[in-house]
């Protein structure tokens, strides 16, 4: 049997399942392992994990803990209640919300359809990368980093977020493995500018968020290139360099003028883990800005549904399920449920399988029924064929009958899902 433990009821002859630690850098060759002596439990705490599923099957068994079963009927009950809007509402979060939501003199965009903003945010996503990678090359050169050339893309990825995020939001599924360090900042960027409007900050707290989100990572341009891009795990030396990027970041945007506090708290804290197990200060709790909460769950979403040389992304819904149950723990439970209800169950660009068995790229979500979105259906999986595309919106009554029956890895079925996302 599998089940979940507490990592106090570890003992030698225990079979590790998976070290359910996602975001972690950790020396072990594999997350499934049989626990040979002390040194490897103490390696796990001394990581800042929490709970680990073991194989009683495999190894020693112990009389706490849960089934997997029960883990994910639980996830699942409270999957539905978020996606109903029941846990996350607008006066339950933290106290901090309160006091930087909008006021009501922001001029915002007016919503368009999807298919209206696409096109103009794959400039916006490419005019970004682009900025992005000659701030990261300065930096490198040790060239003074010019944040003022973010203003206007900063600008450009708010009024893309505002007219109708999902756009911006679908094309961050569209990843390359070389690019990962700037595509990785991009997309923090706009994962982090529509979770703020979610939490409804102003507008200037949401330029200021942005900012810190494209700059978060600037400090990896300290880290040698031969740890940076290793192709394969990191030893626990090399791991301890790469930390420091953190501070680096720090030391650059705390020189750099007009960077304001609130994007240093991005790039300072989105490492850090809500019961102290973070780092670079292992700051626990409040002690941790909102900002730096909202960072540090951004950047281990975007990082683990990422493909990295010595690690293979996992679908946006997988991911989401984790880090809800991690937010027992590492991160602030209520802030994972927003920014659950801001992407969706299933975010843009993610693959279903309808209850009919044919395949969809989901579009948009639908804010009042995050379970249904609109889709575009692509593939029967009965004829194992294309399929001639289809619009179809899971909340309308008529189309009740499709619903969304699992999500899919679309790289399962070797099927480009980028390519069906309108141009």
């Amino acid at each position: 049997m599998k089940k979940k433990v507490s990592v106090e009821h570890l003992q030698e002859g225990m079979y590790i399942h998976d070290l359910n630690c996602g975001w972690v850098e950790h020396p072990f060759l594999s997350n499934r392992f049989l626990i040979m002596d002390q040194h490897a439990i103490e390696q796990i705490i001394e990581l800042g994990i929490q709970e680990v599923y073991i194989d009683t099957r495999k190894g020693l068994d112990v009389g706490v803990g849960q089934s997997i079963e029960h883990v994910n009927r639980e996830l699942d009950a409270t999957i539905e209640k978020v996606a109903n809007g029941h846990l996350a509402r607008n006066n339950d979060g933290p106290q901090e919300t309160q006091t930087l939501a909008h006021q009501g003199f922001d001029k915002r965009p007016d919503p368009v359809e999807f298919k209206e903003e696409v096109g103009v945010a794959r400039r916006i996503r490419t005019e970004a990368n682009d900025v992005v990678v000659h701030l990261l090359h300065d930096a490198r050169m040790g060239k003074r980093v010019e944040a003022e050339r973010l203003e206007v893309v900063v600008e450009d990825m708010i009024g893309s977020i505002f007219r109708n995020q999902n756009a911006l939001l679908s094309l961050g599924r569209i990843r390359h493995m070389d690019r990962y360090t700037f595509e990785h900042s991009v997309n923090v960027a706009a994962l982090l500018i529509a979770f703020a409007k979610t939490l409804d900050f102003d507008m200037a707290t949401i330029r200021h968020i942005g900012t810190g989100a494209l700059l978060h990572d600037l400090g990896k341009t300290r880290v040698p290139e031969s740890i940076l891009n290793k192709p394969d795990k990191l030893t626990n030396e090399e791991f301890i360099i790469m930390k420091r990027h953190v501070v680096y970041s720090y030391e650059i945007l705390s020189r750099t003028p007009d960077i304001n506090e609130i994007a240093l708290q991005v790039a300072a804290q989105h490492h850090e883990r809500y019961d102290g197990t973070g780092y670079p200060h292992r700051l626990k709790g409040e002690s941790i800005s909102l900002f730096g909460q909202m960072a540090a769950i951004v950047d281990v979403y975007d990082a683990i549904t990422s493909d990295r040389c010595y690690h293979k992304g996992e679908p946006p819904t997988v991911v989401l399920r984790k880090m809800l149950e991690w937010s027992k723990h590492h991160f602030e439970p209520i802030l994972v449920q927003k920014f659950i209800q801001c992407v969706g169950i299933y975010p843009p660009g993610t693959m279903v399988r309808l209850k009919n068995d044919q395949l969809a790229i989901v579009l948009d979500i639908n804010p009042q029924g995050l379970l249904n979105p609109v889709v575009k259906v692509i593939y029967d999986t009965r004829e194992r064929s294309y399929i001639k595309p289809k619009v179809i919106d899971l909340s309308l009554p008529e189309n009740d009958l499709y619903g969304v029956k699992s999500f899919e890895d679309h790289r399962d079925w070797g099927i480009p899902a980028e390519n069906f996302i309108p141009r």
